[in-house]
């Protein structure tokens, strides 16, 4: 008997029941392998007992059988399962990340803007460049998909299929990590055929609701925190490869509770109360959420040394790097960034700027300024000696600027501060932007200052302010800055010397934790770009230039990226108008309820707590 396995999920599994039923079960029939039809209850551990949580991951699980050559293909692909696993942790993100993330997602989260004349007018400034934007899309259809099919088939379809639940339920943790920034690009996407490890049908693929996206991505974090035993030493385990936690499952567990708070918070606003049981949830699980900046989830270069990546490979240098540094000056820092550096504090780290020979100013800035960036106007000679001259303050560009504000014959402003190579290796800190630096995605100050915010919602989980203060610590500690200038900093933050934690203004002080937040979580502009859409701070300066033909009102922000252009050939696609009228970049998504601005540009109050 021969199943189709682009069927749905529960056909399968009611054509298998039938079998079992009339007596013609047969394990060679199918596939070989008793374990074929997932456990769907409370993910493989849970008790079973309520018929609600006998289906509640029915959507998601692979619930089909395999037989001849692709079961025979998953074991290939289950001795090729590190390596897999490797691409898959490392591609995720950094995958052509100048076209699909810094000139977009890193532009519009504030953190960046272009400097290279001939980007102008593309995506930096609204404009829709399918050769770019479309590629997001691509890597993860095309690439991501297909190993996260290979390796969940692979952990499924074996002898011995419970050796491998935890490493097939991390998978499932770094699947929803990948997906969420899809979403959070897009809107309604095609996903649970994908959970579910199958071959859709190329041109007719089913997409789900953004918020159906999020039910099912919060049930498989749920499900694998369920499932993963980290107690159990029989169990097959990525550690070289897993270039991410080398194998450490409980370092997994705690990321996949922390990446399960960031999901809440992301829909506080259009669903409170799912909010906070997820947010709960996350907060009161027994392996708990991140604990210190060695629970970082990151991407390490290639270029990096062995004790980092597990190889020393050469190439593929820190992302960012190579767009501000490599690529001389395209990447620089933003107004928005050099602004709140400036201005959130009154202490901070001390540099002089000198005016002649004898004459110097002292100035104080965020101290994680000074060990980022370099000053403005680099030249070519003191890029490649690492220095900067003492005469020049740090510049940042307003997003949108156009020549001849922009230029490349003239970097007037900051670039990332790198290290050149080779010393770039020793990861110096005090050039932390160098080509071995990991990137970070989720960390542990981010994740203080989401249960900072948890904690001003009333979800507990501790004191908004004492978080909030803990957050900030832990970003100084991140970027290894001086005790005493981080703590300088920090005493002079001017929100907590002007009574905002005291108020009683949740909106006050929530603008506080989610600007500090962005802080820290520069440079990853997949979040900061969430975050600004979703509660409209920090209060970022509306981008100069608008070349999106009227699909991001002038005035106001982008909302989103256009579908690619090779949607246009899948027949669900074109068969759902409501997809089509709202494949606009102005176009909010499901969780962001308000604009930032109003019709005539001006910034509207936000209200996240109604």
């Amino acid at each position: 008997m021969k199943l189709n396995i682009s069927k749905a999920a529960g056909t399968a599994f009611v054509a298998v029941s039938a079998l079992m039923l009339t007596g013609c079960y047969d394990l060679d029939e199918l596939g070989r392998n008793p374990y074929a039809i997932e456990d769907d209850r409370t993910g493989e551990g849970g008790n079973g007992s309520d018929v609600e949580d006998k289906t509640k991951y029915a959507d998601v699980n692979i619930n089909y059988i395999l037989e001849g050559d692709e079961l025979e293909k998953c074991k290939t692909d289950l001795n090729a399962a590190p390596s897999t696993f490797r691409n898959f942790l490392y591609e995720g993100y950094y995958a052509e990340y100048q076209i699909t993330t810094n000139l977009s997602h890193d532009i519009y989260g504030g953190y960046v803007a272009n400097n290279q004349p001939k980007h102008a007018l593309k995506s930096p400034d609204f404009g829709y460049s399918d050769g770019w934007s479309g590629k997001r899309w691509k890597h993860f259809y095309e690439e991501r998909c297909s190993e996260y099919r290979s390796l969940m088939r692979a952990f499924t379809f074996n002898d011995n299929p419970e050796q491998y639940k935890n490493q097939k339920y991390i998978t499932r943790i770094y699947f929803v990590f990948l997906a969420l920034a899809n979403t959070d690009t897009y809107g309604a996407m095609p996903f649970k055929v994908y959970t579910q490890a199958r071959i859709p049908e190329t041109n007719n693929v089913e997409y789900d609701s953004q918020k159906d996206v999020y039910d099912a991505m919060f049930r498989m974090l749920e499900q694998a925190a369920d499932s993963i035993n980290p107690a159990d030493g029989s169990q097959y385990r990525i550690d070289t490869d897993d270039i991410c936690y080398f194998g450490d499952t409980e370092k997994w567990l705690r990321f996949a509770n922390t990446l399960r708070l960031r999901l809440a918070l992301r829909i506080s606003n259009i669903d409170p109360d799912r909010a906070k049981k997820e947010g709960m949830a996350a907060l009161n699980n027994k392996y708990g959420l991140m604990i210190s900046n060695d629970d970082n989830m990151q991407t390490v270069p290639k270029y990096a040394p062995i004790a980092m990546g597990g190889r020393d490979e050469g190439g593929s240098e820190n992302a960012l790097s190579m767009c501000s540094v490599a690529y001389n000056g395209e990447s620089v820092m933003s107004w928005d960034l050099e602004n709140f550096y400036r201005t959130l504090s009154t202490g901070g780290g001390k540099y002089i700027i000198k005016h002649g020979r004898n004459n110097t100013i002292e100035k104080i800035i965020d101290p994680r300024c000074l060990v980022c960036w370099y000053r403005g106007n680099m030249t070519s000679t003191g890029i490649a000696a690492g220095e900067e001259s003492m005469r020049e303050d740090f510049v940042g560009c307003h997003r949108g600027a156009q020549e001849p504000e922009i230029s490349m014959s003239e970097l007037k402003y900051s670039i990332t501060r790198t290290e050149p190579k080779p010393a770039s290796k020793n990861l110096n800190p005090k050039y932390w932007f160098n080509y071995a630096r990991p990137t970070v995605w989720l960390g542990y100050a981010e994740s203080l200052f989401l249960r900072a915010e948890a904690a001003l919602r009333g979800w507990g989980g501790g004191n908004a302010e004492d978080l909030f203060r803990q957050g900030v610590q832990a970003s100084m500690d991140y970027y290894m800055i001086d005790a005493a200038d981080a703590q300088s900093y920090i005493n002079g933050l001017v929100v907590l010397n002007d009574g905002t934690f005291a108020s009683g203004d949740k909106e006050k002080i929530l603008e506080a934790i989610i600007t500090q937040k962005w802080m820290a979580v520069f440079p990853n502009g997949n979040e900061a770009w969430a975050e600004y859409r979703r509660t409209d701070y920090p209060a970022l300066e509306t981008q100069l230039t608008n070349m999106s033909g009227g699909g991001v009102p002038d005035g106001k922000n982008i909302k989103r990226i256009l579908y690619p252009n090779s949607e246009n050939s899948n027949l669900y696609f074109t068969s759902h108008p409501e997809l089509q009228s709202t494949n606009t970049q102005g176009t909010r998504l499901w969780w962001d309820i308000s604009d930032t601005n109003d019709g005539t540009g001006n910034r509207v109050k936000p209200n996240n707590f109604r």
